[in-house]
């Protein structure tokens, strides 16, 4: 008969250690911080919920990264962080027929979120393309959005270019 008595102690010390762990919340940093003292981790305040809070308004963008595909053509949005005097800054860049013709350039946010859910968030700006610089806005709504493979994406996004046909398709917004 096989004898268990070599699992009885890596069991029982497996079960100690669980009911003496630290809960996440109360756990402190590893090391002392420069005055001597234990630095404790930052929890979030109760209640957040991964929203604008009101002093972020107007410093933060709401597009801080956007990703979003159509018909032939994809784009990307990256915040830069901070004002300028054209507002807040995003790189942009629109990939076309396969990466064949791209375009990138400068967005800016100038406005505040609308009042509804539903409003769009306007982005601004000017892109490099194969036939010069061109002005380009872009409107993203929160709004389900089903694309050619049949993949729902929250958001829906329209992109006007200079002298183009407008650009419709599907994406995701990254939120705070």
């Amino acid at each position: 008969m096989p004898s268990f008595r070599p699992l009885v102690l890596p069991m029982f010390l497996c079960a100690l250690a669980a009911c003496t762990a630290t809960p996440p919340t109360e756990a402190q940093a590893p090391g002392p911080d420069a005055a001597g003292d234990r630095a404790t981790i930052a929890m979030p305040p109760p209640g957040a919920s991964g929203k604008l809070s009101p002093e972020m308004v107007g410093k933060v963008s709401p597009v801080p990264a956007f990703r979003g595909v159509g018909e032939h053509f994809n784009i990307e949005i990256q915040s830069e962080g901070g004002e300028s005097p054209g507002g807040l800054r995003h790189r942009v860049r629109l990939t076309r027929d396969a990466g064949t013709h791209e375009a990138e350039g400068v967005l800016f946010y100038r406005g505040i979120r609308g009042p509804s859910q539903g409003a769009p968030i306007t982005l601004d700006g000017t892109m490099d393309t194969a036939k010069g610089k061109k002005t380009v806005r872009v409107e993203i709504t929160t709004e389900a959005c089903t694309d050619e493979a049949d993949v729902v994406h929250p958001q829906r996004f329209r992109i006007a270019v200079q002298d183009e046909t407008e650009l419709n398709g599907c994406g995701e917004l990254a939120v705070y």
